[in-house]
């Protein structure tokens, strides 16, 4: 009878079910995440963790598969995820050309129509919109960069896909500085989530979704409300405290003394800077959309813009009901700040214009949000915005000189592909007559 020689190898220690958990999360993100081979991840676990010096490759397979059993890893399939569309190139440098832009972005999609009934749709628009903005953006914003925000769905989405996009690896830009250009409604709109899911869409929201994206972004909160009661009480709520990084009187100072070559360079804690890059949305107030205005009508911080925003929007629904109005969209905004389109000038009558003109001019003066001409001292404004109702709005931005604006706000346009190809005929048209 022969025997055996030497020690028989004995049961590897059994884990604690603590650690089980945990090395099976860590294990399932090397593999899923970080891509990792099996060899690579058994010589990380050795190296930072000596006391596993028992596991093995089966080990490893183990607890990957662990974490699949256990709920550890999650599959959610949905097919109306949002996804990143292809660009239209010929479209973006036609727009560069038409509308003197630096950049143009033309996502291959069709504008849909911001009505109830195709919230989902819209919303999906937008979010295809914000994907491939924040590509975009991932290759502009420097370090020391100062990005202000304006509210919307396309900047929410702009922001929460660069988020998602460095989730586990922050972007190597430091000294962001990341501040909100108006006060916030506390409305929600739509998410395709779910018809049910609702999402705040107000720029402080925005702001922190992308200062996470940078690992020592400094996060700029207004908390400030849309509006103030009276014109008077704007000028106290923008005369201290955070409601000074919208002040057009700091902001007018401050390019006053970048242009001089007088700014002394020492940043105070308190100090207040000029936007270097500015990304918004535009806007239109239409009767039964997804307007933060129409959606958040009755929150309580948009008392302050009664009664003229319900009769503004009940004059806009009278023209929207007629059957034919000769225009999309009457009134459109960039960072809250409301302006009457021009089409909406070209259709209406006098007396209708003259007191919708009054409508916009009582609810901008008590709006908390920086003004258009405050836009125009940012160096580089990137706007993010389609959909069919939302073209006369865009297309009264991009035709500053007939809006009698002193110079263009626009440099960088994101947009879809129906919303490009009517801004190219529409140019095409104005240069005819």
């Amino acid at each position: 009878m022969t025997t055996t020689t030497g020690k028989r190898r004995g049961r590897r220690p059994a884990l604690d079910p603590a650690d089980r958990r945990r090395l099976a999360a860590r294990i399932a993100k090397m593999v899923l995440v970080d891509r990792m081979e099996q060899k690579e991840i058994l010589q990380q676990l050795l190296n930072s963790e000596p006391n596993l010096a028992h596991i093995d490759a089966s080990t490893i397979s183990r607890l990957y598969r662990f974490a699949l059993d256990s709920g550890i890893v999650r599959v959610h399939i949905d097919e109306n995820a949002p996804f990143k569309p292809p660009r239209v190139d010929h479209l973006e440098r036609e727009l560069m050309a038409a509308y003197g832009l630096q950049t143009a972005i033309v996502a291959d999609m069709s504008g849909h129509s911001e009505t109830l009934e195709s919230s989902l749709a819209d919303d999906r628009l937008h979010q295809a919109l914000g994907q491939l903005c924040a590509d975009y953006l991932d290759t502009i914003i420097r370090q020391n960069e100062i990005v202000a925000l304006s509210s919307g769905r396309a900047v929410f989405y702009t922001c929460e896909s660069l988020f998602n996009k460095h989730i586990y690896d922050k972007r190597n830009v430091r000294g962001v500085k990341v501040v909100s250009l108006n006060g916030n409604i506390a409305a929600e709109v739509w998410s395709m989530e779910s018809p049910d899911a609702r999402r705040a869409m107000d720029a402080d929201i925005s702001g922190s979704w992308l200062a996470r994206a940078f690992p020592d972004a400094q996060l700029i909160r207004l908390s400030l409300p849309v509006a103030a009661k009276t014109p008077e009480m704007v000028s106290e709520w923008l005369s201290e405290g955070p409601g000074r990084w919208i002040s057009p009187k700091v902001w007018e100072e401050k390019a006053r003394q970048r242009a001089l070559g007088t700014s002394t360079g020492i940043a105070a804690e308190d100090d207040v800077y000029v936007p270097t890059l500015a990304l918004v949305g535009i806007g239109g107030v239409r009767p039964k959309s997804g307007h933060r205005f129409i959606v958040g009508l009755h929150e309580p911080m948009m008392g302050n813009l009664q009664p003229e925003l319900g009769k503004m929007i009940d004059l806009i629904a009278r023209y929207t009901n007629n059957g034919k109005p000769g225009f999309t969209c009457a009134v459109g905004d960039l960072c809250n700040r409301l302006f009457i389109t021009l089409a909406a000038r070209k259709h209406m009558s006098p007396t209708d214009l003259k007191e919708l003109e009054s409508y916009v001019q009582a609810i901008n003066d008590r709006l908390l949000s920086v003004t258009i001409e405050q836009l125009m001292l940012v160096p580089k404004v990137v706007v993010v915005a389609g959909g069919a109702t939302k073209f006369d709005a865009i297309y009264s931005v991009l035709e500053w000189q007939a809006m009698g604006w002193k110079q263009p706000i626009v440099h960088d346009l994101c947009t879809d592909r129906e919303t490009a190809e009517r801004l190219l005929q529409a140019r095409r048209s104005s240069r005819r007559s």
